[in-house]
């Protein structure tokens, strides 16, 4: 009776699957996979021939179904996305090429606006005040004002670099709507990350600043924690 009940209880004990080597590295999926979409980017804006329009295009939509799976660990889903776009890649290259190239500008720079927008409803921090309190501690009230005023600037900046390239598909030259699929928007978003360094020490004075570097990184590390939803002192 006794080993009826031990084998009973043995055959219902669930067997807890121990993580496996991607799950486990969590820093090299993330890596991995953001090669793989830069890569893809780069490679459907470099200039080819007629006959490798084909290969471009099948080749970047892979890399972005593998990176996907590194990314989510949904492995089955990658690979139906994988069935469903080559063919069409096959048949309509440069469509795809382009629909591609929309929906990873839309997606990216839509997650950016969420992100900084949504940090300035009255229950959030400003996303900026966060990521100088990382790195500064609690803030000045001249630097929460400014950082708050940065945070209202970069969430204007990404609702107009979506808004640009259809503004500009229907109502300028043709061609020119997708000058800030290919480059511009990024260059931008550059230049105006390198003038607010500038700006930023001549506004604020008696500050230790850091660098941009300094100021990814921490962009970083707060995007990937929980937002506070703490507002910051005025």
């Amino acid at each position: 009776m006794l080993s009826a009940d031990i084998m009973s209880e043995l055959t219902q004990t669930r067997i807890i699957a121990k993580p496996t080597w991607l799950e486990r590295h969590t820093a090299f999926r993330r890596g991995a996979g953001a090669m793989l979409v830069s890569l893809s980017i780069l490679l459907g804006h470099i200039p080819y021939t007629p006959y490798a329009a084909i290969p471009v295009s099948v080749i970047s939509l892979l890399m972005q179904c593998m990176a996907f799976a590194l990314l989510s660990l949904h492995l089955k889903t990658s690979a139906v996305m994988a069935i469903c776009l080559v063919p069409l890649a096959v048949h309509w290259p440069h469509q795809v090429t382009v629909a591609d190239g929309c929906v990873l500008y839309a997606a990216s720079l839509g997650m950016m606006l969420f992100v900084f927008g949504r940090s300035l409803l009255p229950s959030q921090q400003p996303l900026v005040a966060v990521m100088a309190s990382r790195v500064h501690g609690p803030l000045r009230a001249d630097i929460a004002r400014y950082t708050h005023a940065l945070t209202v600037f970069w969430t204007m900046f990404f609702a107009a670099a979506l808004t640009t390239p259809p503004l500009l598909f229907w109502f300028g030259p043709a061609g020119i709507w997708q000058w800030p699929l290919s480059g511009g928007t990024f260059a931008m978003a550059l230049l105006f990350m390198v003038m607010e360094a500038g700006v930023r020490r001549l506004v604020i004075r008696n500050f230790q600043h850091v660098s941009l570097r300094t100021t990814i990184t921490a962009f970083r590390n707060t995007h990937a924690s929980p937002m506070q939803t703490t507002t910051s002192d005025a």
